[in-house]
C-alpha cells in the first residue's frame, strides 16, 4: 500500500474515535474524523470517566507524548478502591486501589477533560458539523461517505465510532443493532460542598459506592474532585478555569426496571420533577443521609438512560468498513469498562493499520485480524456487564440474598479472600 494515498475516516469524535485519530496520526496515516456537533462544547460530554489499565495503555500508545504527560498528569492521582453497602450504609466489600505500575494503572478524568486533551493536535483533522447519511463503495474500491449538508468525502477506510445510535453500524450490520434491556437508570449530580462530604459514605474517598438494598435495584455512587493538576492541564490547553459541567461533584445513579420507579418510559424525555419523585419512592426506608442527599438533586439535573446491550454478532466477511466501541458492543455501565474497551479498540485497530501502511500485511487482512480479536475480548466484556447488571438489579430473593451479603462480610474480613475476590 502506498503511504501517500492512505486515507482513514472516522465517523464520530468520542472517545475511541479521536483515541483512533490520536494512533494514526503518530503513525503517519491521513485521517479525518466527521462529528455531528457543532463544535466540542456543544453538548455535556457526561460525569468522570475510570480509565482501567488496558485503557491508560491503549492512550499511552496512541497519544504523543506531551498528551500523554498531561493525561497522565491531570488524572494520575485518584485513588481507585470500591466498596459495596447495604441501604443502611453497612459495609458489605471493600477494597483499596491497586497502585500498578507507571503506565498500565487506574485513572479518574473528567470527560470533558479528557476530550479536550484527545481533541490537541487535531484541529484539521476533525471535522465538526458533520452529520453522517450513509456511504456506498466506489468504482476503484475507496468508499464515498454522505453527509447531511450535501458533501461527501472520500476514504480507503471507514470506521464507525458513533456510538450506541451508530448510523454506519445501521447500514452496514444492521443485524448487529443493540436490544434494551429492560433497565434504566436515573442519574443526578450535586456539587460538592462541605455538607454533601458530611452526607455522603466516608468510602467515596477512596473510591466509588455501590449501594445494594433488599429490592430489586442498585445505586452507585462516585465523587469527582478537580485536582491542581486539572487546572495546569487545562491551561496547557489554552483554556482558563474549568470548563462548564467540570466542577467537583457528587454523582448517584439508581438503576431497576422503569416499573420500580413508577416510572412510563414511553413518554420521553420524562420531566426531571417526575425523576425526583420516582428517586425518593425508591429510597424511602433507606438511611436517612442516602434520602438527604437525593433532596440535594437538582431535578432539572437528572436524566434518564435507557441501557441497552449489544449480542454477538456472526463474524462478518471483513471489507473497507469496520466499527470499534458502543457501534459495535454497546453494554451497561455495570463494570465501568465500555469505554475502556472503545479505546483498546483504537490501539489495536491503529496497530494493525500501521503494519498495513507498511505494506506488512494487506488491508483487509490488517481488519480481518482486528475484527476477530475485537469480537472475542469486546463480547466477553459485554456479556461479564449484562451479568452484573442483573446481579445488581435483579430481585433478591430470601434467604439467597441474606447469604450474599453474609458472604461478602466474611472476605471482607480475610485479606487473603478479598485478595482473590477483587482481583478476579
Amino acid at each position: 500500500m502506498k503511504e501517500q494515498t492512505f486515507h482513514v475516516a472516522i465517523i464520530g469524535a468520542g472517545m475511541g474515535g479521536l483515541c483512533l485519530a490520536n494512533g494514526l496520526k503518530q503513525a503517519g496515516i491521513s485521517v479525518a474524523v466527521y462529528e455531528r456537533d457543532e463544535s466540542p462544547a456543544s453538548r455535556p460530554q457526561g460525569y468522570r470517566i475510570h480509565i482501567d489499565p488496558q485503557g491508560s495503555t491503549a492512550l499511552h500508545n496512541c497519544l504523543p507524548p506531551h498528551l500523554w504527560d498531561l493525561f497522565d498528569s491531570t488524572g494520575g492521582d485518584f485513588s481507585q478502591g470500591f466498596s459495596i453497602v447495604t441501604e443502611q450504609l453497612h459495609e458489605l466489600l471493600s477494597r483499596n486501589g491497586d497502585a500498578g505500575d507507571a503506565i498500565a494503572r487506574h485513572r479518574s478524568i473528567s470527560r470533558i477533560t479528557l476530550r479536550r486533551i484527545l481533541l490537541a493536535g487535531l484541529e484539521d483533522n476533525v471535522k465538526f458539523n458533520k452529520r453522517f447519511v450513509g456511504f456506498e463503495e466506489a468504482r476503484d474500491g475507496r468508499i464515498v461517505i454522505h453527509f447531511a449538508d450535501g458533501s461527501s468525502a472520500r476514504a480507503d477506510l471507514l470506521v464507525a465510532a458513533d456510538g450506541v445510535h451508530s448510523g454506519v453500524r445501521k447500514q452496514y450490520l444492521p443485524q448487529a443493532e443493540p436490544s434494551e434491556t429492560g433497565v434504566v437508570t436515573v442519574m443526578g449530580k450535586i456539587p460538592l460542598t462541605d455538607g454533601v462530604m458530611a452526607l455522603a459514605p466516608h468510602r467515596l474517598l477512596d473510591g466509588p459506592v455501590m449501594v445494594v438494598p433488599p429490592s430489586a435495584c442498585s445505586l452507585f455512587m462516585a465523587m469527582w474532585r478537580r485536582s491542581g493538576e486539572a487546572s495546569k492541564t487545562l491551561r496547557c490547553l489554552g483554556i482558563e478555569g474549568p470548563l462548564a459541567g467540570d466542577e467537583d461533584y457528587l454523582i448517584l445513579g439508581l438503576g431497576a426496571r422503569p416499573d420500580f420507579f413508577g416510572l412510563d418510559t414511553e413518554s420521553v424525555p420524562v420531566p426531571g420533577r417526575t425523576l425526583k419523585e420516582g428517586l425518593r419512592r425508591a429510597l424511602a426506608g433507606w438511611h436517612p443521609d442516602l434520602r438527604k442527599l437525593v433532596e440535594m438533586i437538582d431535578e432539572e439535573q437528572l436524566v434518564l438512560n435507557q441501557v441497552r446491550s449489544s449480542q454477538p454478532p456472526a463474524p462478518w466477511v471483513s471489507t473497507r468498513v469496520t466499527l470499534l466501541g458502543d457501534a459495535i458492543h454497546s453494554m451497561t455501565p455495570y463494570r465501568g469498562i465500555g469505554g475502556n474497551i472503545a479505546l483498546k479498540d483504537a490501539a489495536l485497530l491503529t496497530a494493525q493499520l500501521t503494519q498495513a501502511h507498511r505494506g506488512e500485511k494487506p488491508l483487509l487482512n490488517a481488519i480481518g485480524e482486528y475484527e476477530a480479536s475485537m469480537r472475542e475480548y469486546a463480547f466477553a466484556a459485554v456479556a461479564d456487564s449484562l451479568k452484573a447488571m442483573k446481579q445488581f438489579t435483579g430481585q433478591k430473593k430470601y434467604p439467597a440474598f441474606s447469604m450474599f451479603k453474609t458472604g461478602m462480610r466474611v472476605v471482607n474480613a480475610i485479606p487473603r479472600l478479598k485478595s482473590r475476590l477483587v482481583s478476579a
